[in-house]
């Protein structure tokens, strides 16, 4: 209660004052604004982001000077601006030689700040400790020349800052090593092994490391380097934390460390993931906690310098997955079992939308307040289906369903519209009802145009214009003809009697060897159109007339002459299902599709 009450004060000021760079953020201001989250009036929630994770560092080191200043003052509304007496300064392009750098940031009561490759791209930095380090402070670089380059040292002396320690050792587990040998409140009884291959291990378990002055001291997988050995031979500590899986640190590890130090008690903490074993950690350490800090498991520069401001009251730093709908498994039965225990710790994000989205701190906060449990739906994803036009649909008769846990389970569903009509093309939207979920389930059901058996084209000059009317006619009254298995199809029983009633116009005929004027001159071209894609169909063909002369629409010999009740173009669906013609003129193309 005594840290709520803490935070709780340093947060009224913030909103009391007016600051150049407000630094706790809703998720719907601008980087820098300032406003508490409302999404659940029973836990507190706020954000510190920036645009890039320079910027975020930044802000999260401002919030982490003004809660020391506040801690300190007594008088907990004011800020005295009192500046910071070291800053830790890494890189925000890698994360090897800083993940040691928490346990001695917090000693020394030194934000962490991230710089760029380039100091042009590296402001944030420069501005934080233009304002905020005292003249006479010092900063500590993490790294060597070719990580952060002497460019860096010149700069903040430009500056007015000349007090700088670089740390840096032949490669990233040397650095631990160097890391490690400037604690000064350390005892050394404890230390923690971690891997130096990937960060998530070793952010994990910062926060409670640096609150205990336990040094990280990172390994390969395989086996441990020389000066780590000296290290521990040389304080010989009494407990040692592995963090992560033998993939991360090898059994083989483990028994050096037997060997080296006979009486220590080891203790590997690790899950089956990233974000199982950052959960094993911080229920091992903060079964009580007062903020949970969440952040990205998937990139590490909000979390290294976040991990100062987690340290100063021992809390977890917490893996969130952001592009998962769900919290991961284990951490919603953490939060879970706090709920159940009556606790309810403030949660503060580091980093944006894109590293924390929004719906996955309400359902943080969800969780915590007690207002749903991990075992509870959380989500039903709307569904897409595709079904061709004309064939029967049947409903799932379950939807996929997320809980809050992550566990994807099949659910039923009572759909509103038990029968569809698949007879018209389109996109019709479903809704459902799943027992224990508010929402209406949806489902897309895209009614598509259904592959054709067979389709054919021909070219036809639309400067010719009564023949042109004469096809458009003829082809609309063949459009969406539906023929049952075993059905005749006659174009000119279809068609009808071509007459200037009925809409013909006089244009070419053939009639004998000659080409003369004739009402619905064109009309074969439909016929033999029609032929050809039901040739290519291997429909039966009952009854076809060659005309007396060649045509230009159609290869010799696959033409089909009509005249009404004397020449007919005739088919049998010999097929075992309805098929349907579909027609369509455009430009100067005649096409007829089977389906």
């Amino acid at each position: 209660m005594k840290k709520r009450k803490k935070l709780a004060a340093i947060v009224f000021f913030f909103y009391c004052i007016s600051v150049n760079s407000p630094v706790l953020a809703s998720t719907d201001t601008m980087p820098g604004d300032f406003s508490e989250l409302v999404t659940n009036r029973q836990i507190s929630q706020y954000r510190l982001y920036g645009e890039t994770r320079y910027e975020t560092a930044k802000i999260i080191s401002e919030y982490y000077r003004r809660k020391i200043n506040l801690e300190n003052s007594r008088h907990p509304s004011e800020d005295s601006h009192e500046k910071v007496k070291n800053v830790v300064i890494a890189t925000g392009n890698g994360y090897a030689d800083a993940l040691s750098a928490s346990v001695m940031a917090h000693e020394m009561k030194a934000p962490i700040i991230l710089v760029d490759t380039k100091i042009e791209a590296s402001q944030d930095a420069f501005d934080y400790v233009g304002q905020n380090l005292d003249p006479q402070g010092t900063l500590y670089i993490i790294g060597g020349e070719s990580i952060i380059g002497r460019e860096f040292e010149r700069k903040f002396i430009d500056l007015g800052f000349s007090n700088m320690v670089r740390i840096s050792g032949g490669d990233r587990y040397d650095t631990s090593y160097k890391i490690a040998g400037t604690l000064k409140e350390s005892d050394y009884s404890t230390v923690v092994i971690s891997s130096g291959e990937q960060y998530a291990d070793a952010l994990s378990i910062s926060s409670f490391a640096a609150n205990q002055s336990w040094p990280i001291l990172l390994s390969p997988p395989a086996e441990l380097p020389q000066k780590i050995k000296e290290f521990l031979q040389e304080k010989r500590p009494g407990k040692v934390y592995i963090t992560g899986g033998t993939g991360a640190i090898s059994d083989r590890v483990l028994s050096e460390i037997r060997q080296l130090l006979p009486q220590v008690s080891v203790e590997r903490l690790t899950g089956q993931s990233r974000f199982d074993t950052n959960m094993v950690i911080a229920k091992t350490f903060a079964p009580n906690p007062s903020t949970l800090y969440l952040t990205t498991g998937h990139n590490f520069a909000d979390a290294l310098a976040g991990s100062v401001v987690a340290a100063q009251t021992g809390d977890p730093i917490v893996f969130i997955d952001p592009s998962a709908p769900t919290l991961p498994k284990a951490m919603a039965h953490y939060l879970e079992a706090l709920s159940r225990n009556e606790m309810k710790p403030d949660l503060i994000s580091f980093g944006g939308k894109g590293a924390v989205p929004d719906a996955i701190l309400k359902s943080a906060a969800d969780l915590l307040s007690g207002s749903v449990r991990a075992t509870d739906i959380h989500s039903i994803p709307e569904t897409e289906a595709t079904v061709v036009q004309g064939k029967e649909y049947s409903l799932p008769a379950t939807v996929r369903a997320y809980l809050y846990n992550g566990d994807g389970v099949n659910l039923p569903v009572r759909w509103n519209e038990p029968v569809i009509d698949t007879r018209t093309m389109g996109l019709k939207v479903l809704e459902g009802r799943v027992e224990g979920y508010e929402k209406p389930v949806k489902l897309s059901l895209t009614v598509s145009e259904p592959l054709p058996l067979a389709e054919f084209s021909t070219r036809f000059n639309v400067n010719e214009v009564n023949r042109t009317e004469n096809i458009r006619l003829a082809t609309e009254a063949i459009n969406g003809t539906r023929i049952a298995p075993g059905e005749i199809f006659s174009f000119n029983e279809t068609v009808g009697e071509r007459t200037i009633a009925a809409g013909y116009k006089e244009a070419v005929v053939i009639e004998g060897n000659s080409f003369i004027p004739g009402i619905g001159g064109g009309i074969c071209q439909v016929s033999s159109t029609l032929f050809n894609a039901t040739n290519l169909a291997h429909l039966e063909i009952v009854e076809r007339h060659h005309h007396s002369l060649p045509v230009g629409y159609v290869p010799p010999g696959q033409d089909a002459t009509v005249f009404y009740s004397v020449l007919d173009f005739k088919f049998k669906n010999n097929t075992k299902e309805d098929i349907i013609l579909r027609t369509l003129v455009e430009g100067g193309t005649l096409t007829i599709k089977i389906y």
